[in-house]
Protein backbone atom coordinates (compact mmCIF):
# COMPACT_ATOMS: atom_id res chain seq x y z
CA UNK A 1 0.00 0.00 0.00
CA UNK A 2 1.18 3.60 -1.25
CA UNK A 3 1.62 6.53 1.38
CA UNK A 4 0.30 8.76 -0.99
CA UNK A 5 0.81 12.61 -0.25
CA UNK A 6 -1.09 15.89 -2.11
CA UNK A 7 0.04 17.27 -4.56
CA UNK A 8 1.51 20.61 -2.39
CA UNK A 9 3.09 18.01 -0.09
CA UNK A 10 5.19 16.51 -2.36
CA UNK A 11 6.16 20.16 -3.57
CA UNK A 12 7.28 21.17 0.52
CA UNK A 13 9.01 17.47 0.90
CA UNK A 14 11.16 18.77 -2.29
CA UNK A 15 11.92 22.13 -0.85
CA UNK A 16 13.04 20.48 2.29
CA UNK A 17 16.71 20.26 4.21
CA UNK A 18 17.92 19.45 7.38
CA UNK A 19 16.78 22.57 10.11
CA UNK A 20 14.35 24.06 7.91
CA UNK A 21 10.75 24.91 9.07
CA UNK A 22 8.14 23.45 7.33
CA UNK A 23 4.66 26.10 7.59
CA UNK A 24 1.51 24.94 6.96
CA UNK A 25 -2.29 25.50 8.41
CA UNK A 26 -3.98 23.21 10.77
CA UNK A 27 -5.13 20.50 8.32
CA UNK A 28 -2.29 20.77 5.68
CA UNK A 29 -0.52 17.80 6.88
CA UNK A 30 2.61 18.93 8.16
CA UNK A 31 3.08 15.94 10.50
CA UNK A 32 2.77 13.49 6.97
CA UNK A 33 4.85 15.84 5.41
CA UNK A 34 7.39 15.68 7.95
CA UNK A 35 7.90 12.06 8.01
CA UNK A 36 7.70 11.83 4.17
CA UNK A 37 10.98 13.89 4.15
CA UNK A 38 12.39 11.07 7.10
CA UNK A 39 11.29 8.36 4.95
CA UNK A 40 13.00 9.56 1.88
CA UNK A 41 16.40 11.22 3.79
CA UNK A 42 16.46 7.12 4.67
CA UNK A 43 16.29 5.54 1.72
CA UNK A 44 12.70 5.26 1.16
CA UNK A 45 11.24 5.46 -2.60
CA UNK A 46 9.99 8.61 -4.26
CA UNK A 47 7.45 6.67 -5.94
CA UNK A 48 5.68 5.16 -3.15
CA UNK A 49 4.72 8.87 -1.94
CA UNK A 50 3.26 9.73 -4.91
CA UNK A 51 0.97 6.28 -5.15
CA UNK A 52 3.01 4.41 -8.60
CA UNK A 53 4.56 1.75 -6.00
CA UNK A 54 3.31 0.21 -3.02
CA UNK A 55 5.76 0.92 0.19
CA UNK A 56 8.96 0.42 -0.29
CA UNK A 57 10.85 -0.27 2.88
CA UNK A 58 13.74 2.02 4.14
CA UNK A 59 17.38 1.21 4.81
CA UNK A 60 17.42 -1.02 7.63
CA UNK A 61 17.91 0.62 10.45
CA UNK A 62 16.91 4.06 9.77
CA UNK A 63 17.79 6.83 11.77
CA UNK A 64 16.03 6.94 15.33
CA UNK A 65 13.20 9.40 15.63
CA UNK A 66 12.56 11.51 18.18
CA UNK A 67 9.19 13.70 18.11
CA UNK A 68 8.72 16.78 20.08
CA UNK A 69 5.42 17.72 20.77
CA UNK A 70 2.98 19.07 22.65
CA UNK A 71 1.47 17.44 25.79
CA UNK A 72 -1.77 17.67 24.88
CA UNK A 73 -0.53 15.64 21.14
CA UNK A 74 1.29 12.76 22.63
CA UNK A 75 -1.50 12.02 25.17
CA UNK A 76 -3.65 11.41 22.69
CA UNK A 77 -1.23 9.73 20.46
CA UNK A 78 -1.60 11.49 16.82
CA UNK A 79 1.81 11.27 15.78
CA UNK A 80 1.21 7.43 16.04
CA UNK A 81 -1.73 7.49 13.47
CA UNK A 82 0.60 9.48 11.59
CA UNK A 83 3.58 6.96 12.10
CA UNK A 84 1.82 3.73 11.06
CA UNK A 85 1.19 4.18 7.45
CA UNK A 86 5.25 4.03 7.08
CA UNK A 87 5.00 1.29 9.49
CA UNK A 88 6.65 2.79 12.09
CA UNK A 89 5.52 3.16 15.75
CA UNK A 90 7.01 3.64 19.12
CA UNK A 91 6.59 -0.05 20.20
CA UNK A 92 8.99 -1.98 19.18
CA UNK A 93 7.12 -5.22 18.55
CA UNK A 94 4.68 -3.00 16.03
CA UNK A 95 7.69 -0.67 14.61
CA UNK A 96 8.84 -2.70 11.22
CA UNK A 97 12.57 -1.44 12.10
CA UNK A 98 14.94 -1.52 14.44
CA UNK A 99 15.49 1.61 15.20
CA UNK A 100 14.20 3.70 18.04
CA UNK A 101 10.86 5.86 18.02
CA UNK A 102 10.05 8.85 20.56
CA UNK A 103 7.13 10.69 21.48
CA UNK A 104 7.84 13.17 23.92
CA UNK A 105 6.48 16.45 24.95
CA UNK A 106 8.62 19.80 25.20
CA UNK A 107 8.71 19.95 28.93
CA UNK A 108 10.59 17.02 28.42
CA UNK A 109 13.06 18.19 26.12
CA UNK A 110 16.15 18.45 28.26
CA UNK A 111 16.04 14.58 28.63
CA UNK A 112 17.34 14.67 25.04
CA UNK A 113 20.05 16.87 25.42
CA UNK A 114 22.87 13.92 24.86
CA UNK A 115 21.63 12.10 21.66
CA UNK A 116 23.52 12.02 18.69
CA UNK A 117 22.95 11.20 15.05
CA UNK A 118 19.34 10.78 15.18
CA UNK A 119 16.64 12.48 13.59
CA UNK A 120 14.21 15.00 15.38
CA UNK A 121 11.37 16.55 14.50
CA UNK A 122 10.06 19.79 16.18
CA UNK A 123 6.38 20.32 16.03
CA UNK A 124 4.33 23.21 17.13
CA UNK A 125 7.54 25.29 17.42
CA UNK A 126 8.42 26.38 21.07
CA UNK A 127 12.18 27.71 20.69
CA UNK A 128 11.67 31.41 20.90
CA UNK A 129 13.40 33.50 23.64
CA UNK A 130 16.42 32.30 25.58
CA UNK A 131 14.78 29.90 28.21
CA UNK A 132 15.64 25.88 28.50
CA UNK A 133 14.10 25.13 26.11
CA UNK A 134 15.49 26.91 23.63
CA UNK A 135 19.18 26.04 24.97
CA UNK A 136 18.36 22.17 24.97
CA UNK A 137 17.30 22.47 21.46
CA UNK A 138 20.59 24.30 20.27
CA UNK A 139 22.28 21.32 21.65
CA UNK A 140 20.49 18.86 20.06
CA UNK A 141 20.39 20.91 16.68
CA UNK A 142 24.52 20.26 16.60
CA UNK A 143 24.59 16.67 16.84
CA UNK A 144 21.41 15.62 14.78
CA UNK A 145 19.48 16.30 11.39
CA UNK A 146 16.23 18.18 13.02
CA UNK A 147 13.59 20.24 10.91
CA UNK A 148 10.54 22.53 12.60
CA UNK A 149 6.84 22.42 12.18
CA UNK A 150 5.30 25.49 12.56
CA UNK A 151 1.65 27.41 11.74
CA UNK A 152 3.60 30.49 12.79
CA UNK A 153 7.01 30.50 13.12
CA UNK A 154 7.71 33.87 14.04
CA UNK A 155 6.11 37.51 15.03
CA UNK A 156 9.07 39.13 14.96
CA UNK A 157 12.71 38.95 13.83
CA UNK A 158 13.74 38.14 17.27
CA UNK A 159 11.89 34.83 17.19
CA UNK A 160 14.21 33.59 14.39
CA UNK A 161 17.15 34.04 16.45
CA UNK A 162 17.53 30.24 17.87
CA UNK A 163 16.53 28.90 14.16
CA UNK A 164 19.68 31.21 12.61
CA UNK A 165 22.14 30.36 15.72
CA UNK A 166 21.25 26.51 15.21
CA UNK A 167 21.52 26.61 11.34
CA UNK A 168 24.87 28.65 12.01
CA UNK A 169 24.04 31.86 10.50
CA UNK A 170 24.97 33.56 13.56
CA UNK A 171 27.59 32.03 16.62
CA UNK A 172 25.02 33.37 19.24
CA UNK A 173 22.18 35.64 20.21
CA UNK A 174 24.49 38.43 21.39
CA UNK A 175 26.37 38.30 17.33
CA UNK A 176 22.78 38.53 16.30
CA UNK A 177 21.56 41.12 18.59
CA UNK A 178 25.23 43.37 17.74
CA UNK A 179 24.46 43.13 13.99
CA UNK A 180 20.81 43.50 13.71
CA UNK A 181 18.96 45.12 17.07
CA UNK A 182 18.98 48.79 17.63
CA UNK A 183 17.47 49.06 21.32
CA UNK A 184 15.86 51.71 23.57
CA UNK A 185 14.88 52.01 27.27
CA UNK A 186 11.57 52.20 28.36
CA UNK A 187 11.59 54.70 31.33
CA UNK A 188 15.50 54.15 31.78
CA UNK A 189 14.49 50.62 32.58
CA UNK A 190 13.19 48.34 30.36
CA UNK A 191 14.73 47.33 26.93
CA UNK A 192 13.04 47.32 24.44
CA UNK A 193 13.45 46.94 20.15
CA UNK A 194 13.56 50.27 18.61
CA UNK A 195 14.02 49.12 14.92
CA UNK A 196 16.14 46.32 13.25
CA UNK A 197 19.09 46.79 10.79
CA UNK A 198 20.03 44.53 7.81
CA UNK A 199 16.51 43.79 6.81
CA UNK A 200 17.45 42.51 3.53
CA UNK A 201 19.49 39.78 4.55
CA UNK A 202 17.06 38.51 7.47
CA UNK A 203 14.91 38.08 4.69
CA UNK A 204 17.00 36.26 2.63
CA UNK A 205 18.05 33.57 5.57
CA UNK A 206 14.33 33.60 6.74
CA UNK A 207 13.32 32.44 3.04
CA UNK A 208 16.30 30.15 2.92
CA UNK A 209 14.68 27.80 6.16
CA UNK A 210 11.08 28.61 5.65
CA UNK A 211 8.82 26.39 3.57
CA UNK A 212 5.61 26.99 2.80
CA UNK A 213 3.29 24.92 2.35
CA UNK A 214 0.74 25.96 -0.48
CA UNK A 215 -2.41 24.37 1.22
CA UNK A 216 -5.83 25.69 0.20
CA UNK A 217 -8.95 24.76 2.34
CA UNK A 218 -11.99 23.41 -0.10
CA UNK A 219 -14.40 23.68 2.46
CA UNK A 220 -16.49 27.05 2.53
CA UNK A 221 -18.25 28.54 5.84
CA UNK A 222 -21.91 29.41 5.76
CA UNK A 223 -22.69 32.27 8.07
CA UNK A 224 -26.45 32.82 9.44
CA UNK A 225 -27.40 35.23 11.61
CA UNK A 226 -30.62 34.26 14.07
CA UNK A 227 -31.91 37.30 16.04
CA UNK A 228 -32.72 37.06 19.27
CA UNK A 229 -34.57 39.45 22.35
CA UNK A 230 -33.60 40.07 25.48
CA UNK A 231 -34.89 42.28 28.68
CA UNK A 232 -34.28 45.62 27.89
CA UNK A 233 -35.55 46.66 31.49
CA UNK A 234 -33.59 44.84 33.14
CA UNK A 235 -30.56 45.95 30.75
CA UNK A 236 -31.56 49.61 31.61
CA UNK A 237 -31.57 49.30 35.47
CA UNK A 238 -27.79 47.59 36.10
CA UNK A 239 -26.94 50.34 33.96
CA UNK A 240 -28.56 52.77 36.03
CA UNK A 241 -28.54 51.73 39.16
CA UNK A 242 -25.20 49.74 39.30
CA UNK A 243 -26.71 46.70 40.83
CA UNK A 244 -25.73 42.89 40.32
CA UNK A 245 -28.73 40.83 40.74
CA UNK A 246 -27.09 37.69 40.45
CA UNK A 247 -24.88 38.65 43.69
CA UNK A 248 -27.34 41.26 44.89
CA UNK A 249 -24.62 43.37 45.23
CA UNK A 250 -23.29 46.82 44.60
CA UNK A 251 -21.55 46.40 40.32
CA UNK A 252 -17.71 47.35 41.62
CA UNK A 253 -15.99 48.25 38.22
CA UNK A 254 -16.66 48.51 35.01
CA UNK A 255 -15.50 44.85 33.96
CA UNK A 256 -18.27 43.75 36.32
CA UNK A 257 -20.76 45.85 34.46
CA UNK A 258 -19.76 44.53 31.22
CA UNK A 259 -20.46 41.15 32.44
CA UNK A 260 -23.26 41.61 34.39
CA UNK A 261 -24.90 43.56 30.97
CA UNK A 262 -23.24 40.03 29.00
CA UNK A 263 -25.29 37.50 31.24
CA UNK A 264 -28.47 39.23 30.86
CA UNK A 265 -28.16 38.98 26.85
CA UNK A 266 -27.05 35.86 27.22
CA UNK A 267 -29.23 34.09 29.32
CA UNK A 268 -32.03 35.39 28.03
CA UNK A 269 -35.36 33.23 27.89
CA UNK A 270 -35.96 33.74 23.76
CA UNK A 271 -32.08 32.40 23.19
CA UNK A 272 -32.92 29.11 24.64
CA UNK A 273 -36.38 28.69 22.64
CA UNK A 274 -34.09 29.56 19.28
CA UNK A 275 -31.20 27.11 20.11
CA UNK A 276 -34.14 24.48 20.62
CA UNK A 277 -35.62 25.76 17.19
CA UNK A 278 -32.59 24.89 15.73
CA UNK A 279 -32.44 21.31 17.24
CA UNK A 280 -35.42 20.47 15.90
CA UNK A 281 -34.02 21.24 12.38
CA UNK A 282 -30.16 19.64 13.25
CA UNK A 283 -30.70 16.78 15.81
CA UNK A 284 -26.51 16.78 15.23
CA UNK A 285 -25.36 20.22 16.93
CA UNK A 286 -22.00 21.37 18.25
CA UNK A 287 -22.78 24.54 20.49
CA UNK A 288 -19.41 26.78 21.89
CA UNK A 289 -19.94 28.40 24.77
CA UNK A 290 -17.90 30.91 27.44
CA UNK A 291 -19.37 31.14 30.32
CA UNK A 292 -20.35 28.48 33.32
CA UNK A 293 -23.75 29.97 33.69
CA UNK A 294 -24.51 29.19 29.50
CA UNK A 295 -23.74 25.42 30.29
CA UNK A 296 -26.36 25.28 33.27
CA UNK A 297 -28.49 26.48 30.22
CA UNK A 298 -27.68 23.74 27.43
CA UNK A 299 -27.92 21.16 30.23
CA UNK A 300 -31.22 22.24 31.58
Amino acid sequence: MAVELYDYQIAAVKKMKNGCILCGGVGSGKSRTALAYYYLQNGGNPDCLMGVEDYVAMDDPPKDLYIITTARKRDTMEWEGDLSPFLLSVHEDVNLYSNQIVVDSWNNIKKYEDVKDAFFIFDEQRVVGSGAWVKAFLKIAKLNEWILLSATPGDTWEDYIPVFVANGFYKNRTAFKEEHMVMTWVNGKYPKVDRYLGVGRLIRLRNRILVEMDFKRETVSHHEDVYVKYDVAKYKDASKLRWNPYKNEPIMNASELCYVWRRIVNSDDSRQVALMELFEKHPKMIVFYNFDYELDILKN
